[in-house]
């Protein structure tokens, strides 16, 4: 299959060099498309405003891929629109994150957004992430899983607008226990904003904190994780609410809020 690949983590990070071999190991072509530098929690911004630079990287002296001075969804974008334009792509993979992207780290996620824009583009997606919990990090972990994962679902055509988010433990493959179909969670994080001053005396700020569980969701990708499995996560792109929208009719006075077309 044709495979493009990028990230969050920019195009010289070790999760995308793992990918990129255990994928070309299993017979696919890949094409890498991925950020210059890191671009951890960008969400799904785009660059608009400014001029983007795209440049062929070599590493181990062989031709790896491209880089583009923009964010994740940017990459896709130039990929799809220019630079692979008449390939055709079979897979849109963003990964493997060094981190995981669990509950709401999706919506402020790089490598999520990078897979979306896969998404947007009608092709098949995912986002690849290994959770990290210490200093030995497993990438062959997600690099095999992955490699043997794709002929499992080489020949289905996903719905619209929707994707997979996988995150593998931290773990060495054979002490993983197994794949589980999980429900997104609602893992939150507890805002920390650290106020400092610079050598002129004026303020700036650093934005940190760290994961709390959350509201507990039965069958979720956190549990999977925290009980040593692979979590695999289908996850549909479209915001609309029917419940709310039932809610708000229930609630509101129609001649305030319909339109009289008479």
């Amino acid at each position: 299959m044709n495979i493009l690949i990028s990230n969050d983590d920019g195009i010289y990070a070790e999760g995308i060099k793992i990918l990129v071999s255990y994928l070309q190991d299993a017979g696919h072509t890949t094409y890498v498309v991925a950020p210059l530098e890191e671009q951890s929690g960008t969400g799904h911004g785009i660059t608009l405003h400014q001029p983007m630079r795209v440049r062929e990287v070599y590493r181990d002296n062989n031709f790896f891929g491209h880089s583009v001075s923009g964010k994740p969804a940017d990459t896709i974008k130039v990929a799809l629109a220019h630079l692979y334009d008449e390939k055709e792509i079979d897979f849109v993979i963003s990964g493997i994150n060094r981190g995981a992207n669990l509950g709401t780290d999706l919506f402020y996620s790089g490598t999520f957004a990078a897979a979306s824009e896969g998404t947007f583009w009608r092709k098949n997606a995912i986002a690849l992430s290994l959770i990290v919990d210490g200093n030995d990090l497993y990438f062959e972990s997600a690099g095999e899983f992955i490699a043997e994962y794709l002929k499992t679902i080489k020949d289905l055509k996903f719905p619209i607008g929707t994707l997979l988010n996988i995150n593998v433990p931290n773990l060495p493959m054979e002490e993983i226990k197994g794949v589980k179909y999980t429900k997104q969670s609602n893992r939150k994080f507890q805002e920390k904003l650290i106020e400092r001053e610079d050598s002129q005396g004026n303020k700036y700020f650093w934005l940190g904190g760290h994961p709390v569980k959350g509201d507990h969701v039965e069958n979720s990708d956190l549990d999977a994780i925290e009980n040593g499995y692979i979590s695999v996560t289908p996850v549909k792109l479209n915001l609309y609410d029917n419940e709310l929208e039932v809610l708000l009719k229930e609630n509101t006075k129609k001649e305030k809020y319909e339109i009289n077309r008479s």
